[in-house]
């Protein structure tokens, strides 16, 4: 047998040690269910008003309805249209806004007066946290969306959904009689959707 071509097999075994002591029990991790919250607040167009409800300069939108808050967290006021958050964190907040506004110069657009500004803001300040703006050329009803994330701490603090123009708009949407649904959620003048996305520490 020559050796340079000899093949080894080799055998060996580790031995293995004693278990350890079990280590520390870890932080526990975040609740899901914070991050599920969630509200959805609407106002329905129901047909009352053919040119659409009249928002003057300054003035909140309507917001009518709270249709779904099963965590509780928003406390809506429907009859002075203001809404407080429940628990102090961080929210993001989409909103949802079909309104026209009139020409004010001889039926010919203005860029300086004929648009929509909306805003989600702090009542009695302009801490405006929210907004968004659009020109309307031709007086016809446009859909405007705004979103963002803001922080609460002060959860007796009363926030609002303001036309931030110079000039009055109207919200208006098709008539859902004009649709092949009976369901007023076909044409909303007015949705928002709050989500809570927890705090920092919870």
């Amino acid at each position: 047998m020559n050796p340079n071509n000899a093949s080894y097999l080799l055998n060996f075994t580790l031995p293995r040690g004693d278990v350890g002591a079990t280590g520390p029990t870890g932080p526990t991790g975040p609740d899901g269910s914070i991050y599920a919250r969630s509200a959805y607040l609407v106002t329905f167009n129901d047909g009352t008003f053919a040119n659409g409800i009249t928002i003057q300069s300054g003035d909140r939108l309507p917001i009518d309805r709270e249709e779904l808050d099963i965590s509780d967290i928003i406390t809506l006021d429907t009859a002075d249209d203001t809404l407080q958050f429940n628990l102090p964190g961080y929210y993001k907040i989409t909103f949802t806004v079909s309104a026209y506004v009139l020409h004010t110069t001889n039926s010919t657009f203005d860029p300086n007066t004929d648009f929509v500004s909306l805003g989600f803001k702090l009542v009695g300040t302009d801490n405006v946290y929210i907004g968004t703006s659009q020109w309307v050329t031709d007086e016809t009803a446009i859909e405007l969306v705004g979103q963002g994330i803001i922080a609460v701490v002060d959860i007796a603090e009363t926030y609002e959904l303001v036309n931030l123009a110079k000039e009055n708009i109207y919200l208006s949407s098709p008539d859902q009689k004009n649709t092949i649904s009976n369901s007023l959620f076909c044409n909303p003048l007015v949705t928002i959707v709050i989500e809570y996305l927890g705090r920092q520490g919870a």
